[in-house]
């Protein structure tokens, strides 16, 4: 789905916008299914749940779709408008499954700065994060729906909206808006969701989780050597023209990333 002028204005007066039928039904599905494979369904681990009721299985993913999935350019133009500059970098991805737990705690109301960056929350939005969580099932009301409060209310508890949404439904929100998951209700089942968040390339101080670490994970090395030279800046990689790039650097890139140079975009000596 495009992100139309109606989304992005609903985005900047409550700081968080919510499309159903994000993704064509073939796309919903195809989530659905791959999301399974290494969150499986409540069914399948009801004899043995986990700690907490969650799971999460975190970028860089052993399923390239997933991977694949970050590089969503409709999202990354919108968040080029929210953030009003070009330069955008991926921070961190993740999927998550919820599940019953009749032992968790009710969880907190929250923003995420703390654990995003290195410095204290402000009223300008421009210095927040934007996080994307998509929904491929139904949410129901006792599967956990995330809360939020909007921008417009401030951290007045009473007017936090519940997002019970159908499944296909994409919910894009600044990281400086208070919010939290719901207790889980249901006595079966599981909330899927499958996460992204950006932020600006300029803005050094923040980040939910460095992958600069990841360098020689063979998922992350297949992964970004199939990318052309405009989709790895979005993952912090120099731009063609880079001093950086001799034929030297440029061998050893494509021995620690195959296929980095498949197009001919880069050149030494620049």
């Amino acid at each position: 789905m495009k992100l139309s002028d109606d989304h992005l204005k609903t985005f900047v007066e409550q700081g968080f916008v919510v499309i159903e039928d994000f993704y064509p039904e073939e796309k919903r599905a195809r989530i659905a299914t791959a999301v399974r494979k290494d969150l499986p369904p409540w069914v399948e681990i009801k004899d043995d749940p986990p700690d907490h009721g969650l799971l999460t299985d975190d970028f860089p993913y052993s399923k390239m779709f997933f991977n694949e999935l970050i590089l969503d350019w409709d999202l990354i133009h919108f968040v080029q408008r929210v953030l009003k500059t070009d330069a955008i970098h991926f921070r961190y991805a993740h999927n998550w499954a919820r599940y019953p737990c009749p032992s968790a705690s009710p969880p907190n109301l929250h923003i995420d700065n703390g654990n995003n960056s290195l410095l204290p929350p402000c009223d300008d939005l421009r210095y927040g994060q934007i996080s994307s969580w998509y929904f491929p099932d139904e949410v129901s009301e006792d599967h956990a729906p995330m809360v939020i409060i909007p921008k417009s209310h401030g951290q007045d508890v009473t007017r936090q909206v519940s997002l019970a949404v159908p499944g296909g439904t994409q919910m894009i929100f600044n990281t400086f808006l208070w919010h939290a998951a719901s207790i889980f209700k249901g006595e079966e089942g599981q909330r899927y969701s499958v996460t992204r968040i950006y932020g600006r390339a300029d803005h050094y101080w923040e980040g939910v989780s460095s992958f600069t670490n990841r360098g020689r994970d063979e998922h992350f090395r297949s992964f970004i050597g199939t990318l052309t030279a405009r989709d790895r800046e979005l993952f912090r990689f120099p731009a063609v023209g880079h001093p950086y790039y001799t034929r030297e650097t440029l061998d050893l890139l494509e021995e620690q990333y195959p296929g980095w140079n498949a197009r001919g975009e880069y050149a030494p000596g620049a």
